[in-house]
């Protein structure tokens, strides 16, 4: 059975990150392409990830697709579309306006009109893209989540989060423990970026920042049910492409000065 996706001359043939079969693998968007993802973006190499800075020039491979991947078959591609992406699609639409209606500063709770199970199943899939091979095998509930849209079983340890995201990078992080520093918590993370939103999955931790809407509870919710949820959710940027870093530009760079060393 191969590990790795292989190329033909025609298709990516690979193992599925969602359902585990081998075979030809669709190109799959994260976000997906109706969230804004329809434009190239740039590929980073991992070792660049920890060294540009907000203003930096990025360089490395453009998708012309957008931001994504041959990660999963064209039949679970379909499932989560035809199942979740108009729902996802709405919300993301909605989120837009709120934000471009505020000018990016929102400070007050908004009344979300949503089908809340839709939209965070389609949120727990992308996280299967970003994450490598195995993930699928350490979480066989969370694939069995996704892939019966009636369930509203979400394992015990993971939790969702969202936030509005105005300016800064594009992030695709997968699982990793950070420290923070101020509070002393760790916290264990994978994170998806693209404006208009963020999302953050933990596992058996807390969010890397307080500030976050949490949505797990949204299993609550039938499949069919379209709800008016009021919600406050923050603005953070993603001037780094680091999980779990909110710091504005102006942090970003003030810190990078203080660990500059002194000249004699």
């Amino acid at each position: 059975m191969p590990s790795r996706n292989t190329r033909s001359r025609k298709q990516m043939v690979g193992t599925c990150r969602l359902c585990g079969t081998v075979g030809p693998l669709s190109f799959e968007h994260v976000p997906p392409r109706s969230a804004f993802n329809d434009q190239p973006v740039m590929a980073l190499a991992n070792d660049d990830i920890f060294s540009i800075g907000p203003d930096d020039e990025v360089r490395g491979r453009i998708q012309q697709r957008g931001a994504g991947g041959y990660t999963l078959c064209a039949r679970c591609n379909a499932k989560i579309g035809r199942w979740y992406g108009d729902a996802h699609k709405q919300w993301v639409l909605d989120s837009a306006n709120i934000l471009r209606r505020s000018g990016g500063v929102v400070s007050l709770v908004h009344l979300n009109h949503v089908l809340p199970l839709r939209v965070l199943k389609q949120v727990a899939a992308m996280f299967f893209s970003v994450n490598p091979l195995g993930f699928a095998d350490r979480n066989p509930e969370l694939v069995r989540f996704i892939l019966n849209p009636d369930s509203q079983f979400l394992p015990r340890g993971l939790r969702f989060f969202v936030y509005y995201n105005w300016e800064g990078r594009y992030r695709a992080w997968p699982v990793a423990a950070i420290l923070n520093i101020r509070t002393g918590e760790s916290s264990t993370f994978s994170e998806i970026t693209h404006p208009p939103l963020g999302y953050v999955m933990t596992i058996e931790s807390g969010p890397p920042d307080e500030r976050m809407c949490e949505i797990t509870e949204w299993t609550r919710y039938p499949y069919s049910a379209y709800e008016a949820i009021p919600l406050k959710i923050p603005v953070l940027p993603t001037h780094t492409f680091i999980g779990g870093d909110y710091r504005t530009k102006e942090q970003v760079y003030q810190e990078a000065r203080r660990e500059q060393p002194r000249s004699a």
